[in-house]
């Protein structure tokens, strides 16, 4: 059980527009937001746990399949590969061998090491090689959810797609998509009602590796997730449960070299996303650093108090 809740978990983890008029080049460049999360306690009060209710800023770096999250506020980092996400959906070899659940490894990263998934934070100079299980970190994909080692997450419902109502967002028109993305997983219902706002810049595909696998045509301006994990009884494992939302800032076109997703040669990558105690004692550390810096559990001037809005009219729809 403890597996599951691990593995659950791993879901959430993780996200002045200047956007010109009608575009039909694929972006490339930076996308700069910030986001508002609020948690559940039992999510904030885990050992383990690196989330806290307020105020995320966040830079995106995005060229073809390739993309690089960096959260400022907590100096995390992801980079991902929506190409190696695509070949690990398909049961196809990414290039990695599949380790045996539950064993150990680690390595240094060096500029020539590749990933379909890597987290790390600057803090600690760790982090976490999550090629394998990289659909675990994208929920919001609109298919079943396949893994290295043969552990499927079958999509339950889907009903998100384009309405007809449209928005000004950073000086350009934008679309309105909405509805319910739902996998299981072994017996756990993943339940996410998700709205966002698309300009008409179409997006390239590693863009849908930063906002949790949502993919549509053109690049978001603006998304909310709300995630209901339920109440878990066993062991004492409370409510599950977040609400995020997302607004883009500032959109800057721009060629992006292959060295910006390039993970620093002296961090040491562990390969153990496998080992519920690896994952564990990696967030754990990051959790120490936050806390000793006053990133979490400091005074958040926009903290908030509860995890279960309604969608409608929270979000000026």
């Amino acid at each position: 059980m403890i597996k599951k809740v691990i593995f659950a978990l791993m879901w959430i983890i993780g996200f002045s527009a200047s956007v010109s008029a009608q575009s039909t080049a694929v972006f490339e460049g930076e996308i700069e937001l910030e986001t508002f999360e609020n948690y559940s306690d039992y999510i904030k009060k885990m050992p383990n746990s690196i989330y806290f209710d307020g105020v995320h800023k966040i830079r995106i770096i995005v060229k073809g399949d390739k993309m690089h999250l960096i959260d400022e506020t907590t100096k995390c980092h992801t980079i991902a590969d929506a190409g190696l996400v695509d070949k690990l959906l398909k049961g196809e070899d990414t290039g990695t061998s599949p380790r045996k659940r539950g064993s150990l490894g680690a390595h240094n990263a060096g500029s020539t090491a590749e990933y379909a998934y890597v987290h790390y934070c600057e803090h600690t100079k760790t982090g976490m090689d999550l090629t394998e299980n990289a659909p675990l970190m994208l929920p919001l994909l609109q298919q079943d959810l396949k893994y290295a080692d043969g552990m499927t997450s079958p999509l339950s419902t889907n009903t998100f797609a384009a309405t007809s109502t449209t928005k000004d967002i950073l000086d350009t028109s934008c679309k309105m998509y909405e509805g319910d993305i739902n996998h299981t997983m072994g017996g756990m219902y993943q339940k996410y009602q998700v709205k966002a706002y698309e300009s008409d810049t179409p997006a390239p595909a590693g863009l849908k590796c930063a906002f949790y696998g949502l993919d549509v045509p053109g690049v978001l301006t603006k998304c909310i997730i709300k995630y209901d994990g339920g109440h878990v009884s066993t062991m004492s494992i409370g409510e599950m449960s977040f609400y995020i939302e997302m607004d883009v800032t500032k959109i800057t076109a721009r060629q992006v070299s292959d060295d910006e997703f390039n993970v620093p040669s002296d961090y040491k990558i562990s390969k153990s996303s496998n080992n519920a105690f690896a994952l564990m004692k990696y967030y754990k550390g990051i959790k120490k650093e936050l806390e000793k810096r006053g990133v979490k559990g400091g005074d958040k001037s926009q903290k908030s108090t509860g995890v279960h809005y309604k969608t409608d009219g929270e979000w000026d729809i």
